[in-house]
């Protein structure tokens, strides 16, 4: 008699501490569909998607729920859930059709950067001019986003080799008209040199 009471009395503390598992674990995940479903109006898909997931961490750890509860519970988190995985799912799909539209777009600037023929600039007005596309072609590069990771690492390194051997070639042409500039200075002073040196000369026939 006495080991039954005792068996009793156990199982009636056991029942009572197990109902009182369920009562504060049926609030806690609860509290967690509640703020599934908030995640709703995360304006930043990826935090929501982020945050999401430390709460399908702290669902794991909390223990079960009376049974009768336990699947419609589950229900409407998992529809909080789908929410925001469809969201950032379609977000990154966004993503890799925009990634796509700005790899066309910075290979189509490559490509006219290297369409510039530089053995074709031989004057002022030509570089000044090719110098304008080049400026506005790098600026437009600005306002691009960025492509797929690869790609746009490739397409950059291009288009930086195409600008600095256009600069390059630009540097080199104005050294090289500079120098001759100056080379045509002096010239052009030897001759004042010597015309002056004439103008007092007597002998009219060797001076003319």
């Amino acid at each position: 008699q006495q080991l039954t009471e005792q068996f009793y009395d156990l199982w009636k503390i056991n029942k009572e501490l197990r109902d009182y598992d369920f009562k504060k674990n049926l609030e806690q995940k609860q509290a967690l569909c509640e703020e599934a479903e908030k995640l709703d109006a995360e304006p930043d898909v990826v935090i929501a998607f982020r945050k999401l997931q430390e709460l399908h961490n702290k669902w794991r750890e909390i223990g079960p729920v009376v049974k009768e509860l336990r699947e419609d519970l589950w229900k409407r988190f998992k529809e909080a859930s789908t929410v925001i995985n469809k969201k950032h799912q379609g977000y990154f799909e966004a993503r890799k059709e925009q990634e796509k539209v700005n790899e066309e777009a910075k290979t189509a600037i490559c490509e006219e950067m290297e369409a510039i023929k530089l053995d074709e600039l031989g004057t002022y007005a030509k570089w000044n001019d090719a110098t304008k596309q080049v400026l506005a072609l790098q600026e437009k590069w600005k306002t691009l986003g960025f492509a797929a990771r690869k790609a746009n690492n490739e397409l950059f390194a291009r288009f930086r080799k195409a600008c600095d051997a256009f600069f390059a070639e630009k540097a080199a042409f104005f050294k090289k008209i500079k120098e001759e500039s100056a080379e045509n200075l002096a010239k052009r002073i030897s001759l004042c040199e010597q015309a002056e040196a004439l103008k007092d000369s007597t002998d009219w026939k060797k001076t003319a």
